[in-house]
């Protein structure tokens, strides 16, 4: 089983508990990260720029992981939804205090195309 990226012993089944996906997010490196952008939209007129800096939550460093994944030159990197959904389910549930994550995790929940940089 494969969540964010992350390969999981078969023997677990479908049910990864957060806390093992948290362990190995906490080995990612953000100090050279300051800020996620987001660009959300396809059409010129209705892209719309998300900024998120919230270092302490675990969709930052999930965010991080993923836009340094497979990415060794940082360009921006389209998000693919199925990783935007592990993200944003796991968040839910582990930063769910704080409301700038769940609003954020509130817009990767929708059908929406999003690319990724970080700065």
């Amino acid at each position: 089983m494969f969540v964010l990226g992350f390969h999981f012993p078969a023997s677990m089944g479908n049910h990864i508990p957060d806390e093992l996906v948290a362990e190995k997010i906490a080995d990612v490196d953000i100090s050279d990260v300051k800020e996620i952008k987001l660009l959300m939209g396809t059409k010129e007129r209705d892209k719309e720029w998300l900024s998120y800096t919230n270092k302490d939550t675990f969709l930052f460093r999930a965010m991080v992981h993923y836009f340094k994944e497979e990415n060794p030159d940082r360009v921006q990197k389209y998000m693919i939804y199925m990783n935007r959904y592990q993200m944003s389910e796991i968040s839910k549930r582990v930063d769910a205090a704080d409301d700038e994550t769940m609003k954020l995790c509130h817009n990767l929940d929708n059908m929406e195309q999003f690319r990724i940089e970080v700065a």
